[in-house]
């Protein structure tokens, strides 16, 4: 269910040269932007998973390997503490510098991962033009090399031949292109908790499993033009690319 967002009139919070990366790159890393909240966050979101357990989609799935992951759809409806991240100045003045007045929010989920996932576009149902941006609020380190993000700058460009041609290949890397994951150029973006990713939903990204139980959660942003797909068109979880 999507909602507008009213805010307050304020002053850009990303520079010119962030926002400039944004619509070019199709990401940004905004470190220690939590850094504050991130010990009571943490702690709420794992309350949440314990109070809601009934609720949780346990997803096996292609994209993971068929590796588990559990899934707590609109973790924000759930967790107060998660939920206050939307009205938080550091954050929604951000969206608003991406996205425009009146942004819509589109929803949330929270996940526990014990795998890695594929590449892959977080599109889940959005039309390809709508404009948006999503945030990940990783409460567990990534390493470089290891299991950090890694995302294919550019690659949000949609109708641009070379984002074409990864949807065609990318997601069978080993088998299209004689590549494994890590072997696919990329930028490798480390987190620690407090950190926030933003990124451009169309933009192809992965990350390879360590061996280590990952905690995220995520939000999702449209703009004002955004339109709900029709009541019945929707999935608890996340439709991958």
């Amino acid at each position: 269910m999507s909602r507008t967002i009213k805010v307050s009139p304020r002053r850009m919070t990303l520079s010119e040269q962030q926002l400039n990366a944004f619509n070019l790159f199709g990401y940004l890393k905004l470190p220690s932007i939590l850094a504050n909240e991130i010990a009571v966050i943490s702690t709420a979101f794992d309350d949440a998973f314990l109070r809601h357990a009934p609720e949780v989609v346990s997803w096996d799935h292609i994209v993971h390997a068929n590796m588990p992951r559990k899934i707590l759809p609109q973790i924000a409806d759930k967790c107060p503490e998660i939920h206050s991240l939307l009205k938080d100045k550091k954050l929604t003045n951000i969206v608003t510098d991406i996205l425009d007045e009146g942004y819509q929010f589109i929803g949330s989920d929270a996940n526990i991962y014990e795998c890695g996932t594929r590449w892959h576009t977080d599109i889940i149902g959005l039309p390809y033009n709508c404009k948006n941006v999503k945030l990940i609020f990783y409460l567990d380190p990534s390493k470089l090399n290891e299991d950090c993000f890694r995302v294919i700058p550019g690659s949000h460009f949609h109708t641009d031949k070379f984002a074409k041609q990864l949807k065609q290949k990318i997601r069978e890397p080993k088998i299209n292109l004689g590549l494994d994951i890590k072997s696919i150029p990329c930028q490798q973006v480390t987190t620690q908790p407090g950190d926030v990713v933003i990124f451009d939903a169309r933009v192809w990204h992965a990350v390879d499993y360590a061996g280590k139980r990952r905690r995220a959660f995520s939000f999702l942003f449209g703009d004002k033009n955004y339109q709900p797909p029709a009541e019945g068109n929707t999935h608890p979880v996340q439709i991958y690319d």
